[in-house]
């Protein structure tokens, strides 16, 4: 009995065991104005997507509380990010750098559910934006980078306790994902919200990305000691997931996103 209950738990997909996170995304009630103010009576009333996890650590208390929103309308798809840090950073300025390397929000799109061609989008504390389109997992960002939205909109607040984000990315934009029309109410994608936070600030940020370059023109004994320096400078960043994902896969882990369902108005306050 006991060898055939063990075998229908192996026999059992391992992204059915994990039970991913679940989100209803509300309709719009007014007007995005894409400002990163969330000041609409939409984000108001809307429910978070629910807390954030380090994935790195997942039973850490979490020193940067983050919260999340997702709604739509005919045209667009909304997110919306809060971020508690009061001294948010970034030392990236041109579109499509490394913004992955540094401090970040972040969005994944799986529409049908596949594990591929998914985008990703990023936006820094600077209103910076990396756009990608995944084949799939393992693939490198040089060959997903070439990809832009067209119609991307982003813009980034900040007061005194930390900055928020607002991202609009029209239905449109979305065909190579999949998309061929906006969802329909009852509709429900496979999606991920991340963040990354780093601290430290710009100093130590500009002295791990010299020390990155150094690395690459290295010998190898060379390298393991530049390695631990790196290590030791970036000791307590945080990755921060809505749905968290396994370690070894980091944000790429398409069988560990969220459900996000495409209703009129939320039925809960809170995300499940």
């Amino acid at each position: 009995m006991l060898r055939l209950a063990l075998a229908l738990v192996l026999s059992i997909p391992l992204a059915a065991q994990h039970k991913v996170s679940t989100y209803q995304a509300g309709r719009t009630l007014d007007s995005i104005r894409v400002d990163g103010n969330l000041s609409e009576f939409t984000w108001a009333g809307l429910p978070r997507v629910g807390r954030f996890t380090n994935i790195r650590q997942a039973d850490q208390i979490n020193a940067s509380p983050t919260e999340a929103a997702v709604a739509w309308d005919d045209r667009n798809l909304y997110v919306a990010f809060a971020c508690i840090d009061p001294t948010p950073w970034s030392t990236m300025y041109k579109r499509d750098s490394r913004l992955w390397e540094q401090e970040v929000v972040e969005v994944f799109l799986d529409p049908d559910g596949d594990g591929k061609n998914y985008p990703e989008i990023e936006v820094s504390p600077h209103n910076v934006v990396v756009d990608l389109l995944i084949p799939q997992r393992g693939v490198s960002a040089n060959d997903a980078i070439e990809w832009d939205i067209e119609g991307l909109r982003t813009a980034v607040g900040k007061h005194a306790a930390g900055w928020t984000v607002e991202i609009a990315i029209p239905w449109t934009s979305l065909r190579e994902a999949g998309v061929q029309r906006r969802p329909n109410v009852g509709d429900k994608w496979r999606a991920g919200l991340y963040r990354i936070e780093r601290p430290g600030g710009a100093p130590v940020g500009r002295e791990v990305a010299a020390l990155r370059r150094k690395l690459t023109a290295s010998g190898e004994a060379e390298k393991k000691t530049i390695q631990a320096e790196i290590e030791k400078l970036t000791e307590g960043r945080q990755w921060l997931a809505w749905s968290p994902t396994r370690v070894e896969y980091g944000f790429h882990d398409p069988e560990r996103f969220g459900n996000i369902e495409f209703v009129l108005k939320p039925h809960t306050k809170n995300a499940r």
